[in-house]
């Protein structure tokens, strides 16, 4: 068992965590101890993630005073889903080099090699690869066979589309290894962890600077007509109204539906008037 430090990781956090045997080196002791030496090189990714909600700014304006700021763009992480599943597999292995030879255990590696991903689904490809250790009916002398079996997944994870970043995790959660003759009757459930997000750029506003006043317009009220992609507070911004006096004259129960062609009445703000009367 080994541990990675990482400074501030608690419980709470959710890990991803992936691993790649790069090395892999077996060979019997000596007859008097019965035994095998193996060593094996892992290479480990691990990140960690922390959910969190947070309020961001990602607009702004004033009617009443000149502001400018400056617009950073910001990748995040959304709709983050986490899933569990249990793979089973059921094969029948042949050793045509192993007959009259003993299993003394079998060293399974799970790896996934393609990943697709569609609409509310995701399929993955992969392989298992056995690495048999054999004696003889004496158990005087050890070799290693290696194998490998192909599998497949179909995981339904609701949400997920084509951008969503998909990242799976698959180990070994039981075996079993029934040898008759040079056919193995070969047993494995692998435990697959699939975690999948959505990345969403926003823009977040930075530096706020403003004057004291600002420009005058010499309008009171504005007629305008609703184009494609208009919402209250683009129009309320354009004309440095608000969005309530523009609801509240025009009738508008639901401000943040509008229909394209709609004819709008856009008054000059009512903080405005207030700040100009003084």
């Amino acid at each position: 068992m080994g541990f990675i430090d990482l400074v501030g990781v608690s419980e709470e956090n959710i890990c991803d965590v992936k691993y790649k045997i790069k090395n892999v080196v077996i060979k019997p002791n000596s007859k008097e101890e019965h035994s095998v030496y193996v060593e094996i090189e892992f290479e480990i990714f691990a990140r960690v993630f922390e959910k969190r909600e947070v309020n961001i700014m990602q607009d702004m304006y004033s009617p009443s005073r000149n502001i400018s700021f400056k617009e950073n763009r910001v990748s995040t992480m959304v709709n983050m889903r986490n899933t569990e599943e249990t793979i089973n597999i059921r094969e029948k292995v042949r050793l045509e080099d192993a007959e009259y030879l003993k299993i003394c255990d079998v060293q399974v590696i799970p790896t996934i090699s393609e990943t697709e991903v569609s609409k509310d689904r995701v399929r993955l490809n992969g392989n298992v690869d056995l690495n048999f250790i054999l004696a003889n009916s004496n158990e005087d002398n050890v070799i290693t066979l290696n194998r490998q079996i192909p599998f497949e997944s179909t995981s339904e994870i609701i949400g997920i589309n084509e951008e969503s970043k998909i990242s799976a995790t698959i180990v070994p959660k039981f075996r079993e290894f029934v040898a008759d003759n040079m056919e193995v009757n070969a047993k494995i459930d692998l435990a697959l962890n699939t975690n999948s997000y959505n990345l969403e750029t926003v823009n977040v506003i930075d530096n706020i600077e403003e004057s004291e006043e600002g420009e005058e317009h010499p309008y009171s009220m504005v007629i305008y007509f609703v184009k494609p992609g208009d919402t209250l507070w683009k129009i309320a911004k354009k004309y440095r109204s608000t969005i309530e006096d523009i609801a509240r004259i025009n009738n508008i129960e639901n401000p943040d539906k509008i229909d394209v062609g709609t004819q709008l009445f856009i008054p000059k703000c009512s903080i405005c008037r207030t700040q100009v009367n003084v």
